[in-house]
């Protein structure tokens, strides 16, 4: 997405807010603030640094649960 020229704002937009709001849900999903409901995805790198950190998941919790955790 970098190489086709989105910034950084607009790739992470992309993976959050924007599908929220295609979907109709933006009320609930999209961020994260209190009261939303969020499975989070922690990277092992700053994306802001390098776009090829949103390849490198740490975890993805989902309601509370780490679902997935890199070895």
């Amino acid at each position: 997405m970098s190489r086709a020229g989105l910034t950084f704002q607009q790739i992470l937009a992309s993976l959050t807010t924007n599908p929220a709001a295609r979907f109709g849900d933006s009320a609930h999903r999209g961020r994260v603030a209190s009261g939303m409901d969020a499975d989070l995805v922690i990277l092992s790198a700053d994306p802001a640094l390098a776009s090829t950190a949103f390849a490198k998941v740490r975890y993805t919790i989902r309601a509370g649960k780490i679902i997935y955790q890199s070895k």
